[in-house]
């Protein structure tokens, strides 16, 4: 288990480092700042990965296992979902001299750049938890929400609403009708 994230370039092995390490909240949070925090919080990411190199450029390629925690989408209760996948990271040097109008090809839009003998995992690491994590987070597929009347967790148990109630704003429509 590596504790550091950051590859030091010159002696980077020619066979390639391959790098194992599990990271948790704490860690996680600082990657980010205090205002662009994200919305869940992280338990647990396990990380594989192997470091390679061919001249200058870089090749980063692993696997993450996390673990994130968060308020479930429907019914506000927390919960702790998995995530995962591969993912790959190509870097170069960062060019000195970059022309502001210059357009970017379809291959050096994939690549990442890095600037002297250190490169930092950790950015990446952070950024592949995010991009993993889905846009609605649900504590099971089947949740049934919280009742829109009373706002009981109808996952323990229901309400005595009654589910006729039609909203004051919509009961004009039950006389709207439409001609042939």
């Amino acid at each position: 288990m590596s504790d550091s994230l950051k590859i030091n370039l010159t002696i980077l092995p020619e066979e390639g480092l391959r790098l194992t390490f599990s990271k948790g909240a704490a860690w996680f949070k600082a990657c980010f700042s205090e205002d662009e925090q994200p919305e869940f919080s992280l338990v647990l990411a396990d990380v594989d990965c192997l470091v390679t190199r061919s001249g200058d450029t870089i090749y980063i390629r692993g696997e993450l296992a996390a673990q994130i925690r968060q308020e479930c989408d429907r019914c506000l209760e927390k919960t702790t979902i998995p995530i995962g996948g591969d993912f790959a990271y190509t870097l170069v040097p960062e060019k000195t001299e970059i022309a502001e109008e210059l357009e970017l090809t379809a291959e050096e839009l994939e690549t990442s750049h890095y600037r002297g003998d250190f490169i930092d995992l950790a950015p990446m690491i952070c950024e592949q938890i995010v991009l993993q994590a889905p846009m609605k987070i649900l504590c099971t597929e089947d949740c049934k929400g919280l009742c829109p009347h009373c706002g009981n967790n109808l996952n323990t148990g229901s309400c005595n609403c009654r589910s006729d109630i039609v909203d004051d704003r919509l009961a004009v429509l039950k006389k709207f009708r439409v001609k042939n």
